[in-house]
């Protein structure tokens, strides 16, 4: 749907009739263009409808993608992860993935690229995995950057535990606290929170154990409203963890396996598997070094 035919799915659902819709910003044959698809709808115009619609802007834009190239992008991309051996739509995404791997991306175009590699490498071998030189350049990047966008915050979550301890250190200073995290949005808020837990996750893969725990000391402090519930709970498992792994004390390994049995019990048994399969990696007296490339990877890239 567009911006008009929303406005009239909206207002025909709620018996508004286009004459209630009317205000000092419409007149009723430029309302009937726009909901036509005829006009072009100023945002002063548009707040005004949606107060009269009584909607909040999150719920009309859901119904109202403004760039359908990267909806239709997210959707191939969670049906891929979800249907890891179906062809048809494998080569669907390989073919989108070989379009922009070699052209001069854009933002969007190269946090789309990345996420592809980092998610389907381990998977799928028409995929590398993120090389050394696209770590360095994406680095490079965001050590310039004042002001993190959406895809900076995408780039910075699929790829911390590739950068340099300093360049991570740098690059979360910059990232986080968010800069104005009341006014981004929840899929912004919630890659921002992730590159905190996957930093921490590689910090302990790589046997930093203060460097973990400076950063868990951190991220306590950040989301300060408490409301980014998955946030806490891998903060606390990752908590358990440490300490077990720093203790030996087993009441942290039956907190972890508390968070492992709610995860069953939701029916989200893939990460309580990854999750034992974690825990039995780690608790090796000596587990080995093992590449960057192949730390866990979660589906939370969209």
């Amino acid at each position: 749907m567009n911006i008009g035919e929303s406005l009239r799915f909206f207002r025909k659902n709620l018996n508004i009739t286009q004459k209630e819709m009317l205000d000092n910003y419409l007149d009723p044959s430029t309302y009937s263009r726009i909901e036509h698809g005829k006009q072009v709808i100023k945002i002063d115009a548009l707040a005004e409808a949606l107060k009269k619609l009584s909607l909040s802007s999150e719920e009309f834009f859901a119904r109202v993608p403004l760039d359908n190239e990267q909806k239709n992008f997210q959707e191939l991309f969670y049906f891929c992860a979800s249907h890891i051996d179906n062809q048809a739509k494998k080569q669907e995404l390989i073919h989108y993935y070989n379009k922009i791997q070699y052209k001069q991306r854009d933002l969007k175009e190269f946090s789309n690229y990345i996420v592809i590699k980092s998610y389907f490498s381990q998977f799928w071998p028409e995929i590398e995995p993120i090389s050394a030189q696209e770590s360095q350049q994406a680095a490079r990047y965001l050590l310039k950057k004042d002001y993190y966008q959406h895809y900076d915050y995408v780039l910075i979550c699929n790829m911390i535990s590739l950068f340099t301890f300093s360049q991570q250190d740098a690059i979360v200073a910059r990232a986080i606290p968010i800069a104005d995290e009341n006014q981004r949005d929840y899929s912004t808020k919630k890659f921002a929170y992730t590159t905190i837990t996957n930093l921490i996750t590689a910090r302990i893969y790589e046997k930093d154990y203060s460097g973990a725990q400076k950063y868990i000391i951190f991220a306590n402090k950040q989301d300060v409203t408490g409301s980014n519930y998955n946030y806490r709970m891998n903060l606390q498992y990752l908590h358990n963890l440490l300490q077990y792994l720093l203790t030996g004390n087993h009441q942290y390994m039956e907190h972890i396996y508390d968070f492992i049995r709610l995860l069953e019990n939701i029916g989200d048994r893939l990460q309580a598997e990854n999750l034992k399969k974690e825990i039995k990696f780690l608790t090796y007296d000596y587990f080995p070094e093992i590449d960057r490339t192949d730390y866990p990877i979660g589906l939370f890239k969209y």
